[in-house]
């Protein structure tokens, strides 16, 4: 919401239980929205006698500083906290936004409930000084002793099912050769009988082989699932010793500084309880701003990542030896279980548990996951972690399936960083990037400067309201939202990947997985951070019969921070739409950010063209290099409906620009050669351009502008900065082409004749308005003629035209001590 205006206003909404009255509002027992100018807000708090009442008292507001009302009030324990801001005044525009409504200036926040006291953080020098270390590792051996013990019994149970369901196929295999030779034998006497035996008898061995191998596949999958819950539970039963232990060791070393006089009064850490699910109490934005807060976190965990751990006590400890608080735990545990390529290890089933891979067995052999492996690692640092069941739009879901089936069945992970559950997610946020190997003999040593270690960061910490696009938990408290919402609700989300998050991009309205189109259309707006590069594609739901191209039925048009798509199915049916999204829209990379299933039931609105087939319309990144914002036409796309267009835009004075016109349709019938000639510079000075566009025919043009720039060679490339769609419905009522303009037309105006074609043998008269001119002529074929200063700056000729056709030009003396005439417009005799 863009307010502009002398008094800038603010929205303001307060939240009580109690009667609350003064001069402008009442409210009792529910929201109200007041709309005040800022200046009058503080002033009408400030002459009720600054009271702000809350449920027990009335504190005295003393005044207000830097237009910024201070400090924070709470209105009882169970209400919400208010920052109330004023911005700067900044006259904008949509690219340059300045009165406008910012998320940010009033920001609301779960607040701690008061009884619940956030529990207190144990550093590595604690563990240290308890023991808990050296208790781990005692513990630790104690539980893989049952670990081994549990595999072993996996080893066991599967070779003795294995080999009964071998013994089982062979027995059945045996018994239908028997009947097979018998019923060959009561046709003995014919002479290809033998013959067919040996046929039929390799048949019936390649079915029990395929057969055998389809059993075999159910079994292990089968056993493979049965074991993966019994590890899940052993894992959760060793975590809960783990925290348990944990808990005693620190517990323990409480009570000796309490009995020594040398403690505090501070509560100690308990890790016995795990707390309920409930919303976060922070947004991932307060708890850092950027990854690269965490980049001497990250360098240790790849330092680490290089070494060879032979107990998960060891390898925490490594980890964890630098972090100060949970977040920083949290982050090296998640980035080397991300950073680890876990998928490439080779470990079979009779590996040795107390070498280094014994530690990720459960990984290969596929009865432990990402989020046990991470479960596991968070016990030992001493934090709460659930791993929750439930429903994801992971591989192979598109937009408008449903999810019941055990396709669809996922798990995550949820850890409670300083009281507060937040998610992550190890298995979609690793990213591997191979490294160069080292030039060294030995070529099992790499070179840590050469990896390039990535990950997908809207994993680690997803925000509630962004993870429930992707992830349905079976307990709707795991959803951690203030209102869960249904598994019908959630199908209906959009199908949104990582990438729409990464690159901040937001829907600007509500919109189903499944959009309708109306008259023939569907529109789609994200809004954007930055101006970011985009692709789509548009695909026929069903791939049976003649499809119909669906090649120019998108068109992207780019308004200020809003990317809107326009969908034009080419035909009733369902078409799976997909956006995909770059941070250099130069670039080739693009990645999946959302999809939908469009639906166009319609027959008789269906639009009958095509778009362009070009990527966009709008601004590219150049723009701004170029000092270019259009003040007449933001849209980029424009219906013409028989007027002239006249594009008006700042820019800066030193820009060289450049235009071109073309007509997207079949020019054999129009007989125009060159588009070009009805796109004319009508005026240009050190700040602002217009152009005058006129359509001549029926159909689409797109009208863009490029900006030149020189290379380190010198050597001028130009590049396109502004794009607009022009669809003409109505053709110009002047059919003629337009002057064209030179490199000299600045600060001039073209007052008479309005057209570029001059007719023949005919007497015209010119009127231009050149300031700066000292003398003005115009050149048709050989012949001069002059023009007279009619008033100041106002220059006006006669000329007779030819009768041959031919180019004509009209040319300016800019400097009187030079005889040099440069050339500012061009016209045709025809």
């Amino acid at each position: 919401m863009y307010v502009q205006g002398e008094r800038p206003s603010c929205n303001i909404i307060i939240g009580t239980t109690f009667q609350f009255s003064g001069p402008l509002l009442v409210s009792k027992g529910s929201f109200l929205r007041a709309h005040f100018t800022c200046t009058a807000t503080i002033q009408w708090l400030c002459e009720c006698g600054g009271w702000i009442p809350t449920r027990h008292h009335r504190f005295h507001h003393p005044g207000y500083k830097d237009t910024v009302l201070s400090p924070l009030f709470r209105y009882g324990t169970n209400m919400e906290m208010f920052i109330f801001k004023c911005c700067k005044k900044i006259r904008g525009s949509i690219y340059n936004p300045g009165w406008e409504y910012d998320a940010n200036a009033l920001e609301f926040c779960h607040h701690r409930d008061l009884n619940v006291q956030s529990r207190p953080f144990a550093t590595y020098k604690d563990f240290e000084r308890s023991g808990v270390f050296a208790a781990q590792n005692d513990l630790e051996q104690i539980q893989k002793v049952e670990e081994d013990l549990l595999y072993s019994t996996f080893r066991r149970n599967r070779e003795k099912k294995i080999k009964k369901l071998e013994a089982d196929l062979q027995q059945e295999k045996e018994k239908s050769v028997m009947e097979l030779v018998n019923g060959f034998e009561r046709i003995v006497s014919q002479n290809s009988s033998q013959n067919r035996l040996e046929e039929e008898t390799k048949k019936l061995e390649e079915e029990y082989s395929m057969k055998k191998q389809s059993m075999m596949k159910d079994l292990l999958e089968t056993m493979t699932s049965e074991e993966r819950a019994l590890v899940a539970q052993l894992i959760d039963k060793h975590s809960q010793q783990m925290l348990a232990l944990i808990t005693e060791k620190l517990s323990l070393k409480q009570d000796k500084k309490s009995d020594s006089g040398e403690g505090s009064e501070e509560e100690g850490v308990d890790l016995t309880r795990p707390p309920s699910p409930r919303p976060p109490e922070f947004r991932k934005s307060h708890l850092y701003d950027s990854p690269k807060v965490f980049e001497q976190i990250d360098n240790h965990v790849f330092a680490v990542a290089q070494k060879e751990h032979s107990t998960f006590t060891e390898l925490v400890r490594d980890l964890t030896r630098n972090c100060h608080n949970e977040l920083e735990k949290t982050r090296a545990l998640y980035r080397w279980v991300t950073w680890k390529d876990l998928n490439k290890l080779q470990i079979d089933e009779s590996v040795n548990p107390d070498s280094p891979y014994g530690l990720l067995r459960g990984i290969k052999l596929g009865t432990e996951t990402y989020h046990d492996l991470f479960k596991r690692l968070g016990s030992y640092a001493g934090m709460f972690c659930e791993i929750i069941q439930g429903y994801s739009k992971g591989a192979g879901y598109k937009p408008g399936m449903k999810v019941e089936d055990s396709r669809f069945r996922n798990s995550w992970t949820s850890i409670n960083i300083e009281g507060s559950w937040q998610f992550l997610n190890c298995n979609w946020g690793a990213r591997h990037v191979r490294a160069h190997q080292n030039s060294s003999e030995n070529l099992d040593q790499w070179e840590l400067s050469e990896f390039n270690y990535t990950c997908d960061e809207f994993y680690f910490i997803t925000e509630p309201e962004d993870h429930i696009y992707q992830h349905f938990p079976d307990d709707s408290r795991w959803q951690l939202l203030e209102s869960p919402i249904s598994m019908a609700e959630f199908l209906k989300l959009p199908l949104v990947k990582s990438t729409f998050f990464n690159y901040g991009l937001r829907f600007a309205n509500h919109y189903d997985s499944i959009i309708i189109t109306n008259h023939g259309v569907a529109i789609i707006e994200l809004k954007m951070p930055v101006l970011l590069g985009f692709g789509y594609t548009l695909v026929p739901k069903s791939k049976n019969g003649d499809n119909a191209p669906v090649e120019g039925r998108t068109m992207l048009r780019i308004i200020g921070r809003k990317a809107i798509f326009t969908v034009a199915p080419p035909k009733p049916g369902k078409f799976y739409f997909t956006i995909f999204a770059k941070e250099r829209w130069d670039s080739d990379s693009l990645q999946s950010a959302c999809s939908f299933l469009v639906k166009c039931p319609e027959k008789e609105k269906v639009q009958r063209h095509s778009f362009p087939l070009v990527p966009f319309f709008g601004p590219t990144p150049s723009l701004s290099d170029f000092g270019l914002l259009p003040i007449s036409h933001i849209d980029p796309f424009i219906v013409y409906e028989g007027e002239d267009l006249h594009f008006r835009f700042e820019i800066n004075s030193f820009a060289k620009i450049s235009h071109s016109l073309q007509f997207q349709g079949s020019t054999e019938a129009t007989n125009i050669e060159d588009f070009n000639r009805f796109a004319f510079v009508r005026f240009r000075d050190e700040t602002t351009i217009s152009y005058q566009i006129r359509c001549p025919v029926r159909g689409f043009y797109v009208f863009s502008l490029f900006g030149c720039d020189r290379d380190v060679s010198g050597e001028e490339t130009y590049d396109c900065i502004f794009r607009y769609l022009i669809n003409c419905k109505f053709i110009s009522k002047d059919r003629r082409p337009l002057p064209r303009a030179c490199h000299r037309w600045f600060n001039c105006t073209l007052l008479d004749p309005q057209v570029g074609d001059i007719n023949p043998d005919k007497r015209i008269t010119f009127r231009v308005c050149v300031p700066a001119a000292v003398d003005i002529a115009m050149l048709i074929d050989d012949t001069w003629f002059h023009f007279r200063e009619s008033s100041p700056g106002i220059w006006e000729g006669t000329v007779v035209a030819g009768r041959r056709a031919c180019g004509a030009k009209i040319y300016a003396k800019l400097n009187r001590d030079k005889s040099r005439f440069s050339p500012l417009l061009e016209f045709r005799v025809k």
